[in-house]
């Protein structure tokens, strides 16, 4: 059986700091407590913190459901901007399988980086299983223990088609459920498939966890409609990706360009509601907001980076032997071209709303985007 530090594989993480706090708390999953050495974030006093973590089952029946979640992460994403338009949203990951797979969890930290959020996901592959039961507690004690902000609307949904698998590391389904509740974490809980075991304790788990319980199809249910304006959002918000400027070393770089590889990968309607997000995302700050925390074009526009304070040698090669002077004005050059490409989205994003509202076929049962847009929605109007 495999220690819970051979459960740490290879993660999608963005920085070394994350990856080092997430590493030391999940080393230790029985004796954490509240307290800890490591400075969890805030959001500002005008914006209204919500941290959502999707642990989710990646083993081989799960294909659907795990397409279906990439398309359309983005899209609740702008489900929670638009019923919370104040929403400082982090979003979390947890992938498990069970012992014998190649990993039995994988967690991904909460983060603000939704580009990081859908490149993670796009890795996700359905492989792995073979007998029924999976280890959903690690999964719930991931999850758990992540750093969810104080005072922030704090919601888990579990997805699988599958009972817990318990064996003895990390308390059981149950405690964990509760103990998440005790905490202000909501546990909601999606059934894949029709498994009676598999309702019987996401049942269990949900009503612990103060949170709610649906049942999907096994494929996901997702159902996700083109529009007339899907390419032109894609173009104009490739436009905004084409002005950053980011600061930093070699692999800093590297790791937005791969992010950037998984959103240029995404179909065109998941392309759009990324366009849509940070449209709504923008228009709630400030237009040429960042889109990455590295960016200069940005951290200027928002003022929370100063040209005169960047050494050249963090620069791209192509812009470290201009002037601060030269430099600046680039800056200014590619931040009026984000805004006016800014202004169209926004535009474009409500007529495409609009067509969504009237061609969006009405679906009693509902695919997991529409069961999660549905349970956030009541659960942040509850707040």
């Amino acid at each position: 059986m495999p220690s819970r530090r051979q459960r740490l594989v290879t993660y999608g993480i963005g920085s070394t700091a994350a990856a080092t706090a997430v590493a030391a708390a999940l080393l230790h999953p029985w004796t954490r407590s509240e307290g800890t050495s490591v400075p969890t974030p805030v959001a500002s006093d005008d914006k209204h913190a919500i941290d959502v973590v999707f642990a989710v089952d990646t083993t081989g029946s799960m294909a659907g459901l795990l397409d279906g979640a990439k398309r359309t992460v983005w899209s609740i994403a702008t489900h929670i901007r638009k019923t919370d338009p104040q929403a400082d949203l982090r979003i979390g990951l947890v992938a498990y399988r069970d012992i014998g797979d190649v990993y039995v969890t994988k967690p991904f930290p909460l983060t603000t980086d939704l580009d990081g959020v859908y490149g993670e996901l796009s890795r996700y592959r359905a492989d792995g299983g073979g007998d029924t039961p999976e280890d959903v507690d690690a999964a719930l004690n991931d999850a758990l223990h992540m750093q969810w902000r104080p005072g922030a609307t704090k919601m888990m949904f579990v997805v699988g088609d599958a009972p817990p698998a318990s064996r003895g590391e990390v308390p059981t389904f149950d405690v964990l459920a509760q103990q998440a509740a005790d905490r202000g974490i909501l546990v909601n809980t999606i059934r894949c498939g029709w498994d009676p075991d598999t309702a019987q304790t996401f049942q269990r788990m949900a009503s612990l966890g103060k949170g709610e319980f649906s049942t999907i199809s096994q494929d996901g249910g997702v159902q996700q409609v083109a529009t007339p304006y899907d390419d032109k959002l894609a173009e104009l918000s490739g436009r905004i990706d084409s002005t950053t400027i980011i600061v930093g070393d070699d692999s800093t770089r590297a790791a937005y360009e791969g992010k950037m590889a998984a959103a240029a990968a995404a179909p065109e309607p998941a392309k759009a509601d990324r366009a849509s997000y940070y449209a709504k995302t923008a228009k709630a700050g400030k237009r040429g907001a960042a889109r990455d925390e590295a960016d200069l074009v940005g951290g200027v526009a928002t003022g929370t980076m100063d040209i005169a304070t960047v050494p050249s040698s963090s620069l791209p090669a192509d812009l470290r032997s201009k002037n601060k002077d030269e430099l600046k004005a680039e800056v200014a050059r590619r931040n009026a071209e984000r805004a006016s490409a800014q202004k169209e989205i926004e535009d474009l994003s409500k007529q495409r709303d609009k067509y969504l509202e009237e061609h969006t076929k009405s679906d009693e049962g509902g695919g997991f985007d529409v069961k999660v847009k549905a349970t956030v929605e009541k659960q942040l109007k509850k707040k």
